[in-house]
């Protein structure tokens, strides 16, 4: 049975140009690139339905209209608010989108697939003493990693190894009350680098799938992955409360 999580609101950013994933952006924005004949925000929303959340902010830019349009023929059963900012930095959208909540919310990006255990990334936030967190990823290095003597011997090679450094996935988790920081902020960098000093931000860890869609290579092992990330998702949910 799914989780009521009533006023609790998604915050989803829809808004870049996805400059490298053209021609495929040359006519709509990189949310509704299909992933094997679907949206990856189809795949998204999806995802968050089954956790049983039902209010989304959408918060668009570059070619916004058809996001507009996606929503006036795709999930009915959702309530659905869409703010258009233009091209803007990422908390320019937040800010704009903030109207539309008033409590606690989850914020990811469009072009990210992950499955996070919803509930168990919220009950992290509320165990902890901060009023952001922000879901990590392991980094995989995208080449071979070479150890070498003083010799120039190569001691050991290992090809495209899990590194000890994490890369942010989104998925984050923030406190209404964070919100006087976010207006301080002209860039959304700027806002994270100022929560990290603050000692205000923490780190969910997330180890399962994740697939991101910047570019024409990351779709084509979009389409190899997806299955994985469908058949892990009913595994998440189904294991968790």
């Amino acid at each position: 049975m799914q989780s009521s999580h009533n006023d609790f609101k998604i915050l989803i950013l829809c808004g870049g140009k996805g400059e490298r994933l053209k021609p495929l952006t040359e006519s709509i924005p990189k949310p509704l690139v299909q992933i094997n004949k679907l949206p990856i925000l189809s795949y998204l929303i999806s995802y968050f339905k089954r956790f049983g959340f039902k209010k989304f902010v959408i918060a668009v830019g570059y070619k916004s209209e058809a996001i507009i349009e996606y929503f006036e023929n795709e999930h009915q059963d959702i309530e659905v608010e869409i703010v258009d900012s233009g091209i803007v930095d990422i908390i320019e959208r937040i800010k704009d989108a903030l109207q539309y909540i008033s409590g606690d919310f989850i914020l990811c990006y469009g072009d990210t697939l992950a499955d996070v255990d919803l509930h168990a990334l919220i009950r992290f936030h509320q165990n902890h003493d901060t009023d952001v967190t922000i879901t990590s990823y392991p980094l995989q290095s995208q080449f071979g990693v070479l150890e070498i003597s003083e010799e120039q011997k190569v001691v050991s090679f290992v090809e495209k190894p899990i590194l000890d450094k994490w890369i942010n996935i989104g998925y984050y988790y923030f406190n209404h009350r964070i919100v006087d920081q976010v207006m301080k902020h002209s860039r959304f960098v700027d806002f994270l680098q100022g929560v990290t000093v603050d000692g205000n931000l923490y780190s969910y860890q997330h180890k399962g799938v994740h697939i991101t869609v910047n570019t024409i290579n990351e779709l084509q092992d979009a389409e190899r992955n997806i299955s994985l990330f469908l058949n892990n998702s009913r595994e998440v949910y189904r294991n968790g409360d």
